[in-house]
Parts: C-alpha cells; structure tokens; sequence
C-alpha cells in the first residue's frame, strides 16, 4: 500500500533524528555526524563536535546550510556520491553520503527524494511535494517533506492586481494555455484558483516573442506567478495535480 502524503512530523520521526545508519558507525565527537563522513565528506575536525567554535554544533550547521569549518560562510552544495542530492540534504534526509542508494531499492537516493519517495526505506513511503512562493522575495521553491530542493525567482501580480496569498493547490494543468483576455500562451499553464490565476512561464506573444524575461524577481503580472524558461518546465513536470501551493507575503 502507497502512502501519498507521509505528515512532516511523521517524515522528521522517521528519517530526520537518530537515523538508522548511525548506530554502528563512530561518532568520536559526539556531534551527530559519524567519523567516516567528517573525515571524507565535510572535512570536519572528528575531536571536535564545533570545528570552527562558532558555538553551533557541526551537524546543526549543516542542517542549517552553513559551513561547519568557516565561521558566517554558507555551506558549498557538493555531491560526494554523486547520487543527485548534495551532501548537505543527504544528512537532511539521513541518507548516506558515501552511499548513491541508501536503502538499496535499486533507485539513487536523489532520484527517490526528487520523486518524493522515501530514501531511506524500501516500502512504498510517499513523501510531500510543496510549491512555496514568497511574494516579498519574489521567489518560488521546490520543496520535498518541507526541505528545500530548489529556489527560482518570480514575477508575481503587480499592485493593482495582487497575487492571492493562502494555501490552495494544483486544480488543473494544460502545456500551452491560451489566454483569451490577453491574447497570448502561458506555456506550463498550473491553475490554483477558479478566479484565473495560475504559475506558468513567462508569457508567449503569438509571433514567438517572450515577455518579461528582465522582470523575474519583482511584481509584473496580473496576479500570475510567472517562471522562467526552464523552471516552468521543470515545475510542471514535477507537480501533479493537488500538489499543495502555499503563497506568502
């Protein structure tokens, strides 16, 4: 039986703390990292459970995105098993960065987490797919269990025309709308409203021509959440109907 949607706090019991790959493996420092990776992976001190004394534990730095060896630094996003998923959401996920299948179901563990399957378990575990916006950044995030995969910027509505903010969802998808009120494609076409609003790329004139391409990253629609080329894509492949869509201001 296939979970569809697996709660956060169900995810974060299951895989966040204590994973099961930590038992057998030493942890000298006590910092919730096994020596193993901090030797091979995140060249940490494995003596030390804060190697830059900055007064945050390793691992709680690089669950945060910061460097655990150079103070104010965000983390660089490496890939040591190149499985698809950085080093830093391998330990997000409790997956094993030295490991490109974790749980050995014959699927890498970033392939599993981009699908919003479980990595750790070789059961039919269903993790949450989210769309995020936040208007005040203009930007859009791709989000697994609640983990960020991925960030891109947005032109969402203009002032008279805001983009609504709440918590809708996925109601229908077309690859190519036409919009009869402005007379253009919205390639990627994701409705969240019945009122007309919809994520989709940046607007298509019939003659070919993008618009808006220099506006990603500030308000300039009608309360559409415009995407550039190549994330719109990306979105709508991604997001199935009912994927949940949370708007912020």
């Amino acid at each position: 039986m296939r979970l569809r949607f697996l709660p956060s706090a169900l995810f974060i019991a299951l895989v966040l703390p204590a994973a099961a790959w930590a038992a057998p493996l030493t942890d000298s420092d006590l910092d919730g990292i096994p020596d193993e990776w901090e030797l091979h992976v995140f060249k940490t001190d494995l003596a030390l459970a804060d190697t830059d004394g900055d007064g945050k534990n390793d691992r709680q730095e690089i669950l945060a995105g910061w460097s655990p060896v150079a103070k104010n630094t965000k983390i660089k996003d490496e890939d040591s098993d190149k499985d698809g998923l950085a080093d830093r959401l391998e330990l997000v996920f409790g997956v094993d960065p030295t490991n490109i299948d974790t749980d050995g179901d014959g699927y890498k563990d970033g392939e599993e987490v981009v699908s919003a399957w479980s990595p750790t378990s070789t059961g039919d575990i269903r993790l949450q797919k989210t769309i995020r916006i936040d208007l005040s950044d203009q930007r859009m995030e791709k989000r697994v269990a609640g983990v960020v995969l991925a960030s891109y910027p947005i032109s969402g509505g203009l002032p008279k025309t805001p983009t609504p903010v709440g918590t809708f969802k996925v109601i229908n998808k077309h690859p190519r709308a036409w919009s009869r009120s402005f007379g253009l494609w919205m390639p990627y076409w994701m409705a969240f409203t019945y009122r007309g609003h919809g994520i989709h790329e940046l607007p298509e004139w019939p003659g070919g021509y993008k618009e808006g391409k220099n506006h990603l990253g500030r308000p300039a629609s009608h309360g559409c959440v415009r995407l550039g080329v190549g994330p719109a894509k990306e979105m709508y492949d991604w997001a199935p109907v009912g994927t949940p869509v949370i708007i912020e201001r």
